[in-house]
């Protein structure tokens, strides 16, 4: 049976008609066959009952996707499913979750199946366990919750003793385990998944394996000269020839091009260091140096060691050195991946490209109860080092415009200079604890604020262009040795991480609620600057919203200074890296006199804010504009 017949016969046992709905999948389809036994089926019919309980009617496209996800692990629970990477990128809320702990049901309650075991990998501990406070015993969090596994039935494998105290205790005994993508990722680069024996079930590997949330084939590697010579004076008298051969390799770099390769040293093979020996070597250093030691440094370096690294200029703190190591373990396939950001992370597309990696058919969700305010301003670190202030009246203005209602804040944690809650919570009228906060790092994987009605994104992570590339090589398997990223895959790398990062952590709120195919009512308040591309792709993330232009501070710019500020920000799309003198834009605007043109566009504060919107500034010293990087 082919695609669209799995579409007509879905279609048909849920609505009784015999019809076929358009379906967009991309960028590769398999072929389903229906199932021979009947774990997709009561799977289906457990969904069915639980969204009917909630007064949920999911569209058909979106049961044909919850099928093609039950579908496949049925075929991995017969040990007939393709040694391939499946990826179900239902959006948050139409029932991805749902789906695994409905087949996991189905699954315990068969007798055909009892010796097949299942594998979940959690990205974070709290989806394992949740408590209160530290000193309390941890309780079953959602999964486990929500399959209704008796403590016979699980057991957890993580770092936490506490926490492996949940379940049997009996790792190779329990029908599900538990366990972290991190333990996974950390053993993949010197083990296969078949060698990995602590994660039997009855003395083999578990067939039903899932993984919750983002997933990469590996891990993008960048090391910053600056933090390679960081590194000299604790290893001086740790270890004297290792620290001779990171200051010549610096110094080598320093002279390389942006853009250009360069052949890292043997460390290992020079000194005779394992990976464990430069632990050993950083403990020394520890008890010698009084300074901190940044033990990523190190390490990433002999990740690099011996090979051809590409090097990428990152202003304002010069060159960086980066390249790829593959993380996930050999034979880990069949593997089902729940991700919502599968439909907007470019990363994705192109490891199907290259290969290991199977769509499964999706639907995204209507976002027509959503409405977007953007404010056109910077919102990275910089710019709240910049005019934090500023950024933080507008965040207060739009809270205390709805004094009765709660707010979730996703905002930067550090490296801007101020207490960010602290301050705007000294800005909030009214009763305080309506607003909840969240820092990038933690904006994934918690249903913790998913009725709060109003989310506030102050601003995004902005990376470097160096990880944007380690990130595009990784995901298309380019090795820096192989030649140059087209600039059109970087630009879709670095958009798709802005689409994946926003589509997280507005999805932390109600907008992640979903009935009959529609998110439940939300609004989100973005501050991104029209230079990070963000604005443009807001209806790609969440098709059908609503987008409204968000002022809470700004005055619109009207005569000389709008002129200016139109000519400078048109230009710097054209010429980004140069620098724009300030008597070519005094020309362009029809001014004669270039002390008028300080008093009256240059120092105009309505003028110096739009063009920080864009991330541009004068340049001190030079007698013109440039642009910084975000």
């Amino acid at each position: 049976m082919d695609t669209m017949d799995l579409v007509r016969e879905t279609c048909a046992s849920l609505t009784g008609k015999v019809m076929v709905p358009p379906i967009e999948i991309r960028p590769k389809v398999i072929t389903y066959s229906p199932p021979t036994t009947t774990l997709t089926s009561e799977t289906v019919a457990g969904l069915k009952a639980f969204f009917e309980a909630h007064d949920n009617r999911p569209s058909e496209q979106m049961w044909i996707a919850l099928r093609a996800l039950a579908s496949t692990l049925e075929k991995m629970a017969e040990g007939e499913c393709e040694p391939q990477l499946f990826l179900s990128s239902l959006d948050p809320g139409v029932g991805k979750s749902q789906c695994i702990i409905h087949f996991a049901k189905a699954l315990m309650r068969s007798e055909a199946h009892k010796d097949v075991g299942v594998l979940v990998c959690v990205g974070r501990l709290n989806e394992i366990g949740e408590r209160d406070k530290i000193a309390e015993p941890y309780r079953p969090g959602p999964f486990i919750a929500g399959m209704g596994l008796a403590d016979t039935d699980y057991a957890v494998l993580t770092s936490d003793r506490e926490l492996n105290k949940l379940g049997c205790g009996r790792v190779n005994e329990a029908r599900v385990l538990f366990t972290t993508q991190q333990r996974l990722e950390r053993r993949g680069v010197r083990q296969s998944f078949a060698e990995m024996e602590d994660l039997y079930f009855h003395g083999r590997p578990r067939q039903i394996r899932v993984w919750d949330e983002a997933i990469l084939p590996g891990k993008a590697i960048t090391v910053n000269l600056k933090d390679m010579l960081a590194l000299l004076r604790p290893l001086k008298d740790a270890h004297a020839g290792l620290a001779d051969a990171i200051r010549t390799a610096h110094d080598d770099l320093e002279h390389v091009k942006d853009g250009g390769l360069y052949q890292m040293p043997d460390f290992a093979g020079a000194f005779d260091l394992t990976l464990n020996g430069v632990t050993k070597v950083l403990a020394r250093a520890r008890q010698i140096q009084v300074a901190p030691i940044d033990a990523s440094t190190l390490i990433a370096l002999w990740e690099l060691s011996d090979k051809v690294v590409s090097v990428r200029r990152d202003n304002p703190n010069g060159n960086t050195i980066l390249d790829y190591c593959e993380t996930l373990p050999k034979g880990l396939a069949p593997l089902v991946v729940l991700d919502a950001s599968g439909r907007v992370r470019e990363t994705y597309a192109q490891w199907a490209k290259r290969g290991g990696l199977v769509v499964l058919p999706s639907a995204p969700k209507s976002y027509k109860n959503l409405t977007v305010h953007h404010w056109g301003i910077g919102g990275g670190k910089n710019s709240f080092r910049e005019r934090g202030a500023t950024l933080l009246d507008g965040i207060a203005s739009a809270i205390n415009a709805k004094p009765s209602e709660d707010w979730l804040v996703v905002y930067h944690k550090d490296g801007i200079g101020l207490d960010f809650k602290a301050e705007v919570r000294d800005r909030i009228t009214g009763d305080k604890k309506r607003v909840e906060f969240l820092n990038w790092g933690q904006h994934q994987a918690t249903n913790k604020f998913r009725n709060v009605p109003n989310v506030v994104l102050a601003g995004t992570l902005f990376m470097p262009p160096s990880y944007y590339e380690a990130l595009a090589r990784l995901a298309a398997d380019l090795r820096p040795a192989q030649g140059p990223v087209a600039e059109g895959l970087l630009k879709a790398i670095e958009l798709g991480e802005h689409k994946h990062l926003v589509l997280q952590a507005l999805c932390r709120a109600s907008v992640r609620g979903c009935k009959n195919g529609v998110c439940t009512p939300c609004n989100a308040y973005i501050i991104a600057s029209t230079r990070s591309g963000i604005p443009k792709v807001l209806d790609d993330i969440f098709p059908g919203c609503e987008t409204k232009d968000w002022r809470p501070v700004e005055k619109p710019l009207r005569g000389r200074p709008k002129q200016a500020a139109d000519y400078v920000i048109r230009w710097f799309e054209k010429n980004p890296d140069e620098l724009l003198r300030f008597n070519v834009v005094q020309r362009a605007i029809g001014m004669r006199d270039a002390n008028n043109f300080r008093k009256l566009v240059r120092l105009d504060r309505d003028f110096i804010n739009a063009i920080k919107a864009h991330g541009i500034q004068e340049a001190e010293g030079r007698r013109g504009f440039v642009r910084l990087p975000f």
